[in-house]
């Protein structure tokens, strides 16, 4: 009995998520009618209706299950009924065009369709048979995952990374103060933590080699300004990806990362960290069925320190060299095409 009433929890919750994508549950919207406003009356109107009733329209007709289809035309037979004019709506099918039902009804203006519309809709529309638990599993099946498992991804980003160095008292007046006393009077200048945020680019291949797991390499490059030296670092870098594929439309990838420099400002940098290591979290979204749309949160340390000259000249030559804590909060936005569905 308890696994009765989960197995039918469950049933309900998925019809709940599932209902509105069913094929068998699309209807393509069309009509005629004397004028041109009842024509957008009632397109819009049952279009409407069925949105809000949970039945997708298709845009194309083979993309549909049924035809709902309207039509309005003059009452001829004023003897019977006053009205003026007369609205049939009938539901077909798009595979052998089976007239399922017709229905007729009678009205002389517009605006009094409004409390009419809906009812007449759900009467048409209830002739759809209900969508069932084999639904459901064909539904699930079909659902496009391709973009999730190429072997092999293009990855292209535009990236903001933060970089913050933080001051360290090697050298300096007090642990804080760069200073010069070469002279008769001793001067110093207090020193601060520094924080870049510059932009970037990302260009990386990824190899998926397990359906958890893949490999990517790329090259770096970002603006880097210190002091108003203007400068490009480019560095390569590696990440190791598990891709969690749990979610229809979305993929979210922890990954651990490293990275190397290539080339550094010998101008700003008198010492720098050889490599970086961190880890971040990369979450793409269906974009297309060869890729996707991404945004990357990631955080990167060095275990050794940078060593910037000291640009302060003769005002406060000493320490020559300033020492700094190295770290880099990278947020970026791009887009991974994929090849080769594994």
């Amino acid at each position: 009995m308890k696994k009765t009433l989960i197995f039918a929890i469950l049933f309900v919750l998925a019809a709940a998520i599932f209902a509105n994508d069913l094929p068998n549950r699309r209807i393509f919207i069309e009509g005629t009618a004397l004028r041109q406003d009842q024509t957008e009356y009632f397109l819009w109107n049952f279009y409407a209706e069925a949105v809000g009733t949970g039945y997708p329209v298709a845009e194309n007709i083979e993309d549909a299950a049924y035809i709902f289809r309207f039509s309005v035309r003059s009452n001829i037979d004023r003897n019977i009924d006053s009205n003026l004019y007369v609205l049939t709506i009938s539901l077909i099918t798009t595979t052998d065009d089976v007239e399922v039902v017709t229905l007729d009804f009678f009205f002389t203006t517009l605006d009094e369709m409004y409390v009419y519309n809906r009812d007449l809709f759900l009467k048409c529309v209830s002739y759809i048979p209900p969508y069932t638990e084999d639904d459901l599993i064909i539904e699930i099946t079909d659902i496009d995952t391709s973009w999730k498992n190429k072997w092999l991804y293009l990855r292209a980003s535009f990236d903001y990374p933060i970089t913050f160095y933080l001051l360290q008292p090697e050298g300096l007046y007090q642990k804080i103060a760069v200073y010069d006393d070469t002279g008769n009077t001793f001067r110093v200048d207090t020193q601060d933590h520094k924080i870049y945020p510059m932009p970037g680019i990302t260009i990386g291949l990824e190899f998926q080699f397990l359906d958890f797991m893949s490999i990517e390499l790329n090259a770096k490059a970002v603006l880097g300004d210190t002091r108003n030296n203007t400068f490009i670092n480019i560095a390569a870098g590696a990440e190791l990806k598990f891709p969690l594929k749990f979610f229809k439309h979305f993929v979210i990838s922890p990954y651990l990362a490293f990275a190397m420099p290539f080339t550094v400002s010998e101008t700003v940098f008198k010492e720098y960290p050889p490599f970086t290591v961190g880890g971040g979290i990369q979450a793409g979204v269906y974009g297309g069925k060869s890729g996707s749309v991404f945004i990357d949160v990631n955080f990167m340390l060095s275990f050794a320190k940078a060593g910037m000259h000291n640009q302060y000249g003769e005002l406060f030559p000493k320490p020559p060299v300033i020492y700094y804590e190295r770290y880099v909060l990278g947020l970026g936005i791009g887009y991974k095409f994929g090849f080769i569905s594994r």
